[in-house]
């Protein structure tokens, strides 16, 4: 058995889960609602809404699908916890297991038990503690690790680096202009920086230290080396009591307008996908609405006429959902193309895209007929059909609107 609830609560929401004993599950849409969804039963969850906000208990598995644009605060997870595509502030406080992290905005997190990965995270990202170990790419802001327990890879990062690991890291950063790095590892140290890159750099480590395609190589055993590479406009300081080794590679520079695409992409693909499965689920629910109206109507002495006008009616709800479903499907593809186009051009338009346009108007179905109505009715009062069918059957003939 599942609960599901949909909430209309407006692009920019706050939501707050405040504790979930299994996983949890978060998913960005352009929607201006909030789906929540749990397989437990009913007792099992609780929302709170008012006007400041969404607030979820929930003592199974929860599924969320939140505005792009949502504020959200996760207090304490029992389980593993996976976020993808949310533009809002995240703030997350306990989780017993792992924390997934995709196309995300500004991040903090007190206590993760398990590992952390996080990829395409366009703001800043804090995390306090880590039990397990940490990975993380392409990120745009600030990233500062308080104490990483496991061992640390980093790789793209824009912004500014603070981390201390109990493991092993290893780290690409491209030292940009003002970029500040300091890491600091009780195991081994691998880090790679752009070959031309100008920085100061100052390394410590108990073991040996090696550098290596930076110009003069350099080694020391238990030991220490600073040194600068003009324009000195970064700065790279590693600590370890194991090795360290610094080696200058070849790094592709961070692309702004690339990292944005790429979450464009990603919403658009979500958008997408969610397009298709409620349009699967509108489709499969009219044709299951059509399979229980036919066994009931087979039950009954009715004016075959009758039978004949309502069969044709979810027929005819089944090819508007397949419709609707064909129209949204072209709209996400012309969108995509239109910003394959942009990125050919390497540049954007200073004009909004025109909307794509508008799709055949369709004929009017003919009106529910009073005769039709009261046979519905007289079903429900009979014991044939639920209230809740008996809704669900009126706004398919009425043409998808409550009569």
């Amino acid at each position: 058995m599942s609960v599901s609830r949909l909430f209309q609560i407006g692009p920019t929401p706050t939501l707050i889960v405040r504790n979930v004993s299994g996983n949890l599950s978060v998913s960005g849409w352009d929607r201006p609602e909030v789906q929540v969804r749990t397989r437990g039963e009913a007792e099992d969850l609780r929302i709170e809404e008012n006007i400041e906000a969404l607030t979820i208990f929930c003592e199974e598995d929860l599924w969320l699908r939140v505005p792009v644009q949502s504020t959200l605060t996760i207090e304490k997870a029992e389980a593993n916890v996976s976020i993808n595509l949310l533009l809002g502030s995240l703030r997350i406080g306990s989780v017993e297991g792992n924390v997934s992290l995709h196309s995300v905005s500004a991040v903090e997190i007190d206590h993760i038990e398990g590992n952390l990965t996080a990829r395409l995270v366009a703001g800043d990202l804090h995390v306090h503690v880590v039990e397990g170990s940490v990975q993380i790419g392409k990120a745009a802001g600030d990233v500062q690790l308080d104490k990483i327990e496991g061992n640390l890879g980093l790789e793209e990062i824009g912004g500014d680096i603070q981390a201390r690991v109990e493991g092993s890291a290893r780290v690409r950063t491209p030292l940009a202009p003002g970029q500040q790095c300091i890491v600091q590892a009780e195991g081994n140290i691998l880090c790679e920086v752009p070959r031309d890159v100008g920085a100061v750099f100052s390394l410590k480590a108990e073991g040996t230290i090696r550098v290596t395609d930076l110009g003069e190589n350099h080694k020391v055993v238990a030991g220490e080396i600073v040194f600068e590479r003009e324009p000195a406009q970064a700065r790279l300081t590693l600590m370890a009591e194991g090795n360290i080794h610094l080696r200058g590679v070849q790094l592709r520079p961070i692309d702004e307008k690339e990292f944005v695409s790429t979450i464009e992409e990603e919403l658009t693909l979500r958008a997408a996908e969610l397009t298709q499965q409620i349009s699967e689920q509108i489709e499969a629910q009219v044709h299951e609405l059509a399979r229980q109206l036919d066994s009931r109507l087979a039950q009954l002495n009715v004016d075959e006429t009758l039978s004949v006008s309502i069969q044709e009616r979810i027929q005819a709800a089944m090819r508007r959902a397949e419709e609707r479903l064909t129209e949204a499907l072209r709209r996400m593809e012309q969108r995509t193309q239109e910003r394959e186009g942009r990125r050919r051009k390497g540049g954007w338009p200073s004009s909004p895209t025109p909307a794509a346009p508008s799709a055949p108007s369709r004929p009017k179905s003919s009106p529910l007929t009073e005769e039709e109505r009261m046979m519905i009715l007289r079903m429900v009062e009979q014991g044939k059909l639920s209230v809740e069918q008996a809704e669900q059957l009126l706004v398919a003939l009425s043409g998808g609107k409550q009569g």
